[in-house]
């Protein structure tokens, strides 16, 4: 049974969110920045037009086939589109609860599941047509059927989520990879340092036989991993559609933007912290510095122009 502090929070949750949607769609009556791609591919697939693709969109169609639950209740509007994410959003506040629940008290961790749900980067998506609520909710979900032993359910929902979007894949990876190291330490093949664990990993790997059962755990993870680097080899790159303004590269400034909006969301933490910080600030001002200065000249020398919207990202190497 969910516990009743936990459907309290929640209550908070779903009703600040039903707020902002409704809100939204008032003020927001046109397609917003490329929810005008994302609409009008998901109106295609809801008249049955699944052989139309637009040429912009980059991302495979997973969110457009969980759409189509909207056909049931009449017309794919803009207003109904974006409740998907909405719902969505409701359905990713229990699978938070439910990581953070396996060790921290109800009411703790429903309070630590409203303040990840309504991040800024999070809450922002949950009223709007973007594909990022229901990635997110795959993954986090893939790791919570992990956790739970749920290999080959972890690995269809890994799956789907490579179909909302392709960089998901590296996701599936590191919940494989989490699942092969829990397995391990829970079966005394690894304990203790990262020497000793690397001597105990040599030596098991010495019997196939033992680690038969570590392969298989692997295999639901593998298997997405593998197939997605057929679609790679078929498609000739990660991107579907418009390939040219969408390129894999190095994008070194995004570990700063990272850090600033980590410590901004984290403020009471830092603070809470912040006569250590300044110590350790003031007893190495030149280092501090001179990584202050590394930085800014970093992000200065990574930034261009991007041609579609008019903003500063960072260059692309093909």
């Amino acid at each position: 049974m969910v516990e009743l502090t936990a459907a309290a929070v929640f209550g908070v949750y779903a009703i600040a969110s039903a707020l902002v949607l409704q809100l939204v769609n008032t003020e927001v009556r046109t397609p917003y920045m490329d929810e005008q791609f994302h609409i009008r591919q998901a109106q295609w697939y809801c008249m049955g037009a699944f052989n139309k693709w637009d040429p912009k969109l980059t991302t495979p169609p997973g969110l457009y086939i969980v759409s189509l639950a909207v056909r049931t209740m009449g017309a794919c509007t803009l207003d109904r589109l974006r409740a998907v994410n909405c719902v969505l959003g409701c359905i990713l506040f229990w699978t938070v609860y439910a990581l953070i629940r396996q060790n921290t008290r109800p009411f703790r961790a429903a309070i630590k599941a409203l303040t990840l749900c309504m991040l800024p980067t999070s809450f922002f998506f949950a009223h709007v047509y973007y594909t990022d609520i229901a990635s997110l909710l795959c993954v986090l979900l893939a790791q919570l059927l992990s956790v739970h032993k749920r290999h080959v359910w972890a690995g269809v929902v890994g799956g789907a989520g490579v179909w909302m979007r392709q960089t998901n894949v590296v996701w599936v990876a590191l919940v494989g990879g989490a699942a092969v190291e829990r397995w391990m330490r829970e079966n005394g093949v690894v304990s203790g340092g990262l020497l000793q664990s690397v001597g105990q990993l040599v030596q098991w790997m010495k019997s196939p036989r033992r680690w038969r059962e570590a392969v298989w755990v692997a295999v639901p993870y593998a298997f997405v991993v593998m197939a997605f680097g057929v679609f790679v080899r078929v498609n000739g790159g990660i991107v579907l559609g418009d390939k040219s303004n969408h390129q894999a590269g190095v994008h070194v400034p995004q570990m700063f933007y990272f850090y600033a909006f980590t410590a901004a969301m984290a403020a009471p933490t830092v603070l809470a912290e912040a006569q250590r910080y300044t110590h350790a600030v003031t007893s190495r001002q030149v280092t501090c510095f001179e990584m202050a200065n590394y930085a800014l000249e970093t992000v200065y020398a990574n930034l261009y122009l991007y041609s579609t919207l008019g903003l500063c990202s960072a260059p692309q190497w093909g």
